[in-house]
């Protein structure tokens, strides 16, 4: 390389404010403390009664999951581009890690919902599916239910 393209490298840079909504690094761990406690308010809400939902609830239910993935995904985006930018930079490497740890709680936390949807009956599946509501996410929950044969307990 020429030493004109290592000082462009070298200059190249990323704003990932908006990540955090302009909030800085100390943000991410914020964030993601903020979407584990939604996270647990949620499975507080939901564990152990997905079959139970109606078409609204399971919309409100997926609105909510939506939140707190977009919330958890920002947060731990920032962190790997941030450390991508400067990997010699011990700071944005634990912090990268932190990310990665609390992110695999959050997922392992929200897995019994995905599970649970898995364990609703085919008809009342069907029928929750056709609602206008769920639109949105329609997709997304047929999509999991093709791999319910092949689904592990969450223990």
């Amino acid at each position: 390389m020429s030493a004109t393209a290592d000082e462009k490298l070298e200059t190249a840079n990323w704003n990932l404010e908006p990540l955090v909504d302009d909030r800085g690094p100390e943000a991410v761990e914020a964030m993601l403390n903020e979407s584990r406690a939604r996270g647990e308010a949620f499975a507080e809400r939901y564990r152990g009664r997905v079959d139970q939902l109606d078409s609204s609830e399971l919309a409100e239910a997926m609105r909510e999951l939506g939140a707190i993935h977009d919330l958890a995904g920002r947060a731990g985006s920032y962190a790997m581009l941030s450390f991508s930018l400067d990997t010699t930079d011990p700071e944005r490497g634990a912090r990268m890690q932190k990310a990665s740890e609390l992110a695999a709680g959050i997922q392992t936390q929200l897995l019994f919902f995905d599970l649970e949807w898995n364990e609703v009956p085919a008809e009342h599946a069907d029928r929750l599916l056709e609602a206008e509501e769920l639109g949105f996410c329609a997709h997304h929950l047929r999509t999991l239910r093709r791999y319910r044969d092949h689904q592990l307990s969450e223990p």
